[in-house]
């Protein structure tokens, strides 16, 4: 499953999936799963802006294994497709950029989850 990363005219983040933008109303699961593939977007887009490149040519493409039976995916690549004009010195520099995404980061140390409700006695 693959979902792309657009950036529009006014430098918004866009996830689409089947050249179709995913939005919370079609699928907050897939709202989920593209924020990894976003947030990279966005430290892409602080790298090229700092250093004053243009984002015109620039894709983000999340490539996911997804197993239908188990609805999880097992593995996620994010596949940044630069401009031939994009400097080679900079190869390994905006790769550890999106390394530092708080949401790639997240995904791989995983927190545990509760589900309280108010007929549950809560403790501070």
């Amino acid at each position: 499953m693959d979902i792309e990363i657009k950036f529009d005219e006014s430098g918004r983040i866009v996830p689409f999936i089947g050249g179709r933008e995913i939005t919370m109303n079609e699928s907050p699961f897939l709202i989920f799963l593209a924020t990894a593939g976003m947030c990279s977007a966005v430290y892409v887009q602080a790298f090229m802006q700092q250093r004053g490149m243009s984002l015109a040519e620039v894709k983000v493409i999340q490539r996911m294994d997804y197993n239908q039976m188990t609805n999880m995916v097992g593995k996620i690549d994010i596949i940044v497709d630069l401009p031939e004009s994009f400097p080679a010195k900079y190869n390994n520099a905006i790769k550890n950029t999106i390394a530092q995404c708080p949401v790639k980061r997240h995904l791989a140390e995983a927190p545990s989850f509760n589900v309280i409700t108010n007929f549950d006695k809560v403790e501070a």
